[in-house]
């Protein structure tokens, strides 16, 4: 991943953090915005700058593409694991059930 050789500096006067979209919009690119941004404590001063360029359509394409990929095998290995875990529930009340 490569770093940006400076670091801009938010409205706080405090270094910004690199941090990454996840938007549809912005997939995987990454911005830099105020090192405050999302405490509940601290008000951030909204400092918000892109470093790396806009993605190209087929690019955007892709990665939306892969995302959705991603998250089906998920939601499958979800459904996995909750039908091993009953499974289990049910053998062991069953096995209990015959001390």
């Amino acid at each position: 991943m490569d770093m940006p050789e400076v670091i801009p500096v938010c409205f706080c006067g405090d270094p910004a953090k690199l941090s990454m979209s996840w938007s549809n919009d912005n997939l995987g690119r990454r911005f830099f915005g105020c090192n405050k941004f999302g405490s509940r404590f601290r008000k951030s001063c909204r400092f918000f700058s892109w470093f790396d360029p806009p993605l190209t359509p087929r690019s955007r394409m892709v990665l939306l593409g892969l995302l959705k990929k991603l998250r089906t095998l998920e939601d499958a290995r979800k459904r996995e694991r909750r039908t091993w875990f009953l499974v289990l529930v049910i053998v062991t009340v069953f096995l209990f059930s015959k001390l």
